[in-house]
């Protein structure tokens, strides 16, 4: 059974861990399509791994990897080298199924806290790069 997340408000979070996960997911989705971005995949599982969002917009493809914690820190310090690998495994499988090697691939990491606020670690491979919105 899909979670609906409709009856929850902007900063409640879901009280059911099992729901948390996919509502960051959709809120997140959501500000990257009030941004512009199109969302191409969620939950997409290949290549050895799953990326939760793959969006698009002009020739960047962006992969968001979200976390949700009771704070951001706590959130970020669950992302090590091993899932950054697995993530870029997992997205160079997406580029080669869909033929999208013309595309700038840009990782991103979503940091979705308890109050429901997000806060986006952009183009975290980059570098000197990693702070900022999108």
């Amino acid at each position: 059974m899909t979670p609906v997340f409709t009856h929850y408000g902007l900063g409640q979070v879901p009280e059911d861990p099992r729901v948390r996960g996919p509502w960051a997911e959709a809120r997140v989705a959501w500000r990257y399509r009030l941004r512009g971005w199109r969302i191409a995949e969620r939950n997409w599982i290949g290549g050895g791994g799953e990326l939760d969002i793959i969006a698009s917009r002009w020739w960047t493809l962006v992969v968001v990897e979200v976390r949700y914690r009771p704070v951001h820190d706590a959130a970020l310090v669950t992302i090590d080298a091993a899932k950054i690998g697995r993530t870029m495994t997992a997205a160079q499988a997406f580029i080669a199924r869909h033929d999208l090697h013309a595309y700038r691939l840009r990782i991103d990491l979503a940091l979705v806290d308890a109050q429901g606020r997000i806060r986006i670690r952009r183009d975290c491979l980059a570098p000197g790069r990693g702070d900022g919105g999108s």
